[in-house]
């Protein structure tokens, strides 16, 4: 008789660490300093905790890289954006199409962090009247075409899909 071998699952822990950052950061109050030194230490709580769970080798599944990757994402050291696109590209190579725009996101992140020109027009800051608009500067030689391999806007619209993610007119 033949077995199936068990599916392997995603990481229950790491999931719910995801849903907790992404829930907390999800319609925060970026204006009220207590609420961002309350994200802050969480951020760090998450981030130590997944790199406990990294590791020991505990990420299996593409949607495990993913779930890691956003909470390093949510680090503040280049050395944390760095590796948090080494996990971002792991979840894309398993096939978690959700790691493709957080591959461009944490490429962009890590550059930035290091003085370097952003590819693929992910990372904003607050412009006029506290708008959002695109860091400067951008590698402008990156197409559309390569942004759209990785589910990224074109710039033309990205401003606009960001202040649309975050209820912002």
């Amino acid at each position: 008789m033949n077995e199936t071998p068990e599916k392997v699952r995603e990481n229950e822990e790491l999931r719910k660490i995801y849903e907790e950052d992404v829930a907390e950061l999800t319609g925060a109050n970026w204006r009220d300093s207590k609420v961002l030194e309350k994200i802050e230490r969480n951020c760090k709580r998450r981030k130590r905790r997944v790199g406990e769970i990294v590791s020991v080798g505990e990420l299996k599944v593409g949607a495990d890289y993913h779930h890691a990757a956003l909470i390093f994402q949510h680090g503040d050291t280049t050395v944390d954006f760095k590796k948090a696109n080494e996990l971002a590209k792991k979840g894309m190579d398993l096939g978690e199409e959700r790691s493709k725009w957080l591959y461009a996101a944490t490429y962009d992140r890590w550059m930035r962090s290091l003085g370097k020109p952003q590819k693929y027009g992910t990372q904003f800051k607050k412009g006029k009247n506290n708008m959002p608009e695109l860091a400067e500067p951008i590698d402008r030689s990156t197409t559309d075409e390569e942004r759209a391999k990785y589910n990224v806007p074109p710039l033309a619209e990205a401003v606009e899909i960001h202040k649309k993610k975050y209820g912002l007119k």
